[in-house]
């Protein structure tokens, strides 16, 4: 199994982060026995390994954060998707959200509905894409920034808004307020005001996260990343 630094108590959501950094590259098929048939056949459509292998271990992770919160064994753990490929499992009262970008895994667990997504800071922004898709408010922000400051606050706004999007299953986030979101503990969507807390988490100066959690308080969000020991192992 993961071998995790942290005793894992299932208080309010938790962030766990994963570098899989020396193992991305190479086959890790032998991971595909812990998956359905089904879902082997979807993991095999990528045609890179990387693409796998996140794939494959952000599965496994959820798995082994799911049983050790529950005190049930890695085999009983089961993951489906709904019609939008939202991930939920065969645990009541369990609640988590998968995100990977680059050598990094990232999940988010916890008693309430919640979304995470991870992204590298090295990628380059474009106004047109926030002008297009953010709120116009949220757009006028970013102009008034200097280029550091910009590219900061576009992966912020970006990732609130797909932890957003998971966490309520949207479609789209065009209309997630991310100020709101942050500080009014709202998300609006189909014309109604919904309860959340939204927060963002840098790390290792390359990487951002967002998370969104329903019905939640600021004070219940995390205030660390749990990051995951990394070995030649990693599993069983």
């Amino acid at each position: 199994y993961l071998i995790l630094e942290y005793i894992i108590l299932l208080m309010g959501t938790e962030i766990y982060v994963l570098n899989i950094e020396s193992r991305i590259e190479n086959p890790v098929d032998e991971y595909l026995k812990f998956f359905s048939a089904s879902r082997v056949q979807k993991i095999l459509r990528y045609k890179f390994n990387a693409g796998r292998n996140r794939t494959i271990f952000a599965e496994i992770l959820a798995r082994k954060l799911i049983a050790e919160k529950t005190g049930k064994n890695f085999n009983e753990i089961e993951i489906f998707r709904d019609e939008n490929g939202k991930p939920f499992c065969n645990e009541p009262g369990i609640f988590f959200s998968l995100s990977h970008s680059g050598k990094y895994i990232a999940c988010s667990i916890g008693e309430n509905s919640n979304g995470i997504d991870i992204e590298l800071l090295n990628r380059k922004i474009d106004l047109k894409v926030a002008e297009r898709f953010f709120l116009k408010s949220e757009y006028e922000i970013l102009k008034s920034l200097d280029e550091s400051e910009r590219a900061k606050k576009f992966f912020e706004f970006w990732t609130l808004k797909e932890a957003a999007l998971k966490c309520f299953n949207l479609r789209e986030w065009t209309n997630v307020d991310c100020e709101k979101l942050l500080n009014e503990n709202t998300v609006n969507y189909f014309g109604m005001q919904h309860n959340a807390a939204g927060k963002n988490f840098y790390f290792a100066n390359e990487a951002i996260i967002g998370l969104c959690v329903e019905d939640n308080k600021n004070n219940n969000l995390p205030e660390k990343i749990n990051f995951l020991k990394n070995n030649s192992e990693l599993l069983f």
